[in-house]
């Protein structure tokens, strides 16, 4: 039981990958003057986070590795990124009020 916590402790403070390199702050700094708007964008910023990170995982593992094109890596990555942002923003367009 001490090792299952001492896992999730590490995993949510010690090798949080936000916590670490800082990647939560941008909406907090540019949409900091009201809690309103500052809240939906670090909800949009951890849902990018969260499908990128599975979207690139994915794509490493049953297609790059399968196929041998290892050396597209960056690429793929920046398309899988680039496409998870894109289409957040268009949700996130609809969907406000304003």
């Amino acid at each position: 039981m001490a090792e299952l916590l001492l896992i999730l402790l590490s995993a949510a403070l010690v090798n949080n990958f936000v916590l670490v390199q800082f990647l939560g702050l941008c909406p907090f700094v540019g949409s900091s003057g009201r809690v309103e708007t500052a809240v939906p964008m670090t909800l949009a910023t951890m849902f990018v986070l969260t499908v990128a990170a599975l979207g690139t995982y994915l794509v490493n593992r049953y297609l790059l590795i399968a196929f041998e094109v290892e050396y597209l890596r960056i690429i793929a990555f920046i398309v899988i990124i680039a496409a998870t942002v894109q289409f957040t923003e268009m949700f996130v367009r609809a969907a406000s009020p304003v």
